[in-house]
């Protein structure tokens, strides 16, 4: 009962199968003749577009191009004809004698160029403009190839081979240069006005501006020789006999100024050139009188800028003058007191020669310590212990300097290393507060240290160099620009400039006979007759005044008389 249904399902699929492959065939066949007629309908108006140009090209082809073929094509035909029977005549001359064959060849010849005169015409029209292209080509590259120059000549005398007329000018200048010196024998003269002719040269023969100079100078009518002359910055300033006294001269400028380093390098500053030529007999002089020339120095005026701590005395023997010279070169307007950025007028000596000589150098420098502060809520403000002390370390510095005529001009750092690291310093300080503190300008009868961030004692209150220290020095790390503080209330009696050496100053009276005096400060932020309380900030360290560095300089005064003050203070 199964066996009909499976094998109507089979007929069916193989049905279903056949009409898909008939369907897809068709397709395929509706779309190639689609294709066909399509390509069909554009080559058709393709063609139908282009007509009119394919009739053009025909038609100039058959009018032109086409019948200028055939006759040359007919020419050829002819000409190769001709050769045949030109060939076929001298071999038969060849039989009767030579001179025959000779009379047959220009008979041949003659009648060759008549015949095709016109194509011997059309190709003599082709080939000439292009020989002749050629030939303008060989022309302008042979004569663009040679070497120009201009032939320098003194009543019709050649004297050299120069390059251009800059060459000739610039040698005119340097036998302006030479001649510069010659005053004793007026009756020298050079002829100026030479003659030029353009011509072919050879490279080898230009002569260079030197030579054109001493030719120059050969057509004087004074005595000259050879020399060796010194230029500076393209300006002669003396010849002499012999060049080797000139180079020994120069180095032993550059030697000198070299010392005993003998890995220094020195050069000169200035464009310094030695030129071996002729030279008029009365402008050569002897290598002392030179050796003094270049060795002298002019005076020349700077102006400088007033630093910290100069003073008129250090300026003027800095620079190897006197306070009287000084106060003339300045108007006599120079006073005692200097403040720095305060610009003054010098002379200095500016030698003809400026040597610049580099050296390497290694040198070592302490690394200052740091100081850290460790709070301590169990002490009051005013309490301070130093717990560790700072130790500076060690770096070695590697820096190539420059130096101008034995001044530093700049300076390169080359290598840092540092060879021993610093020790910070560690003070325990007091952070509570007392209960009452002194009423403005009101003394509590005890001081306190007068620079909270400073505890290093530099000199103490005695004897030094010859001279009592009549209090005590405070300084430290970075010490410069630290708050020196009122020791304990009271009123200002002074504050400013000290003529007495403190630089910047500051007294106060504390009452019950006792001052305390603040040195050597940066700023003063006080005024006289105003009142201080204690701890208040009155000035900033510095190095004002007879100082050779940062510090404060604190001394206590009891009813008039200086007393140490490690008696009153403590750190």
């Amino acid at each position: 009962m199964q066996l009909p249904q499976l094998s109507g399902l089979y007929s069916k699929c193989q049905f279903t199968c056949r009409g898909a492959t008939e369907n897809a065939i068709k397709f395929l066949y509706i779309t190639g003749i689609q294709s066909v007629r399509i390509l069909k309908r554009v080559r058709r108006r393709l063609s139908r577009f282009f007509r009119p140009f394919t009739n053009l090209v025909k038609s100039l082809y058959a009018a032109y191009i086409g019948k200028r073929i055939a006759n040359l094509k007919e020419e050829c035909s002819s000409i190769r004809e001709g050769f045949t029977i030109a060939r076929r005549r001298i071999e038969e001359a060849k039989k009767v004698g030579l001179s025959h064959v000779f009379h047959e060849y220009i008979i041949v010849t003659a009648k060759s160029f008549i015949r095709h005169k016109g194509f011997v015409c059309s190709i003599l029209n082709l080939a000439a403009p292009i020989g002749a292209a050629f030939l303008l080509g060989f022309t302008i590259r042979y004569w663009t190839g040679l070497n120009y120059g201009l032939v320098l000549a003194y009543d019709g005398k050649e004297v050299a081979t120069i390059q251009n007329e800059k060459v000739f000018e610039q040698a005119s200048e340097m036998v302006s240069q030479r001649m510069v010196h010659d005053t004793a024998d007026s009756n020298i003269k050079i002829n100026v006005t030479p003659t030029f002719r353009l011509a072919v040269v050879d490279a080898g023969t230009v002569s260079p501006v030197n030579t054109v100079c001493d030719k120059i100078i050969q057509q004087s009518n004074g005595i000259i020789e050879e020399a060796s002359g010194l230029y500076v910055n393209g300006e002669l300033i003396g010849a002499v006999k012999s060049s080797a006294d000139l180079r020994y001269m120069l180095q032993n400028i550059l030697n000198k100024a070299k010392g005993n380093d003998m890995n220094a390098t020195a050069a000169f500053i200035q464009d310094v050139e030695t030129i071996n030529g002729l030279f008029p007999t009365t402008s050569i002089m002897t290598p002392e009188a030179l050796n003094k020339i270049i060795t002298g120095t002019s005076k020349s005026a700077v102006t400088y800028t007033v630093k910290e701590g100069d003073t008129v005395t250090s300026i003027a023997k800095a620079n190897h003058t006197t306070i009287a010279a000084l106060n003339k070169i300045n108007n006599n307007q120079l006073g005692d007191n200097l403040m720095p950025g305060d610009l003054i007028n010098l002379e200095v000596a500016v030698p003809m020669l400026n040597v610049q000589i580099v050296k390497t150098v290694t040198y070592q420098v302490p690394l200052s310590y740091k100081t850290v502060t460790i709070p301590d809520d169990s002490q009051y403000t005013d309490y301070s212990k130093l717990k560790n002390e700072g130790i500076n370390g060690v770096q070695q510095c590697v820096d190539k300097i420059y130096y101008i005529n034995g001044m530093e001009s700049k300076r390169e750092i080359v290598s840092r290393t540092v060879v021993k690291p610093s020790v910070d310093k560690v003070v325990i300080t007091g952070t509570k507060k007392r209960p009452s503190i002194s009423s403005l300008g009101v003394s509590t009868g005890s001081l306190m240290w007068p620079v909270p961030s400073l505890h290093t004692i530099t000199t103490y209150f005695t004897w030094r160099w010859g001279v009592f220290h009549s209090g005590i020095d405070i300084s430290g790390g970075s010490a410069y620009g630290k708050t020196i503080v009122a020791a304990d209330g009271g009123v200002v009696i002074s504050a400013g400039w000290d003529s007495g050496g403190y630089g910047n100053c500051v007294r106060i009276n504390h009452g019950n006979g006792l001052t305390t005096l603040y040195g050597h400060a940066s700023k003063v932020l006080v005024s006289p007759g105003q009142r201080v309380s204690k701890g208040q900030a009155i000035a900033l360290v510095g190095s004002t005044g007879n100082s050779t560095g940062p510090h404060c300089h604190f001394e206590v005064i009891k009813r008039g008389t200086k007393v140490n003050p490690l008696g009153y203070v403590s750190r």
